[in-house]
């Protein structure tokens, strides 16, 4: 079973350094590792729509809305990284219009129904090329300070490109796209076509 100490192991390995065998062990490895993991595991996270990290929920009304300019305001769950998108039903239609401030949703709609990317903190959740990308952001993160390597940095950018794009792909390819709404000039499009019998 993989693990965030294996992971930064792997990270470590990309550029020569020595293995750790905890998070918490006194080693400059060990800290640094501790201090960037969540960092880069985020912020892998939120570079795209990723499946194996997304989720649905209801919100809850918080109290008093907003001072202005919206109605009402809802709390972000405490896993939220980022939103993909809010709905005002469950079927999944009627994107709302909504900010984002301060831990909260502020929009005039009277029910919020989010889709978002929630952080996903046991390693075994993310799927292989996920950790691999992962474990590739983490050593380009550790190349300056414990390899000290600008060029090596450099190599692992373009490692960490590639292999992002590679994950992407693949959990691209495990859904069906998401259908877009048809436009109002599409349909009228569409009604017109039909009263001309095409």
């Amino acid at each position: 079973m993989a693990d965030v100490v294996g992971l930064c192991n792997s990270a470590l390995s990309k550029i020569g350094a020595a293995r750790i065998t905890a998070l918490s062990e006194s080693s400059k490895n060990a800290n640094l590792c501790n201090e960037l993991y969540e960092t880069c595991r985020d912020d892998l996270l939120r570079a795209h729509t990723w499946n194996f990290a997304a989720a649905r929920v209801k919100l809850a009304q918080a109290g008093v809305g907003p001072a202005f300019g919206f109605d009402h305001r809802y709390a972000l769950p405490a896993d939220w990284i980022r939103t993909v998108d809010a709905y005002q039903d469950e079927s999944g239609y009627g994107v709302i219009k909504y900010k984002i401030e301060g831990g909260f949703i502020l929009t005039d709609s009277d029910d919020v129904y989010l889709r978002y990317i929630k952080r996903v903190e046991d390693v075994n959740l993310m799927p292989a090329d996920f950790r691999e990308a992962l474990a590739t952001l983490l050593a380009r993160e550790l190349a300056v300070p414990i390899a000290q390597s600008n060029t090596l940095e450099e190599k692992l950018e373009g490692r960490f490109r590639t292999r992002l794009r590679r994950a992407r792909t693949t959990d691209g390819l495990e859904d069906t796209a998401d259908q877009m709404p048809e436009s109002s000039w599409t349909a009228a499009r569409r009604g017109s076509s039909d009263c001309w019998g095409r």
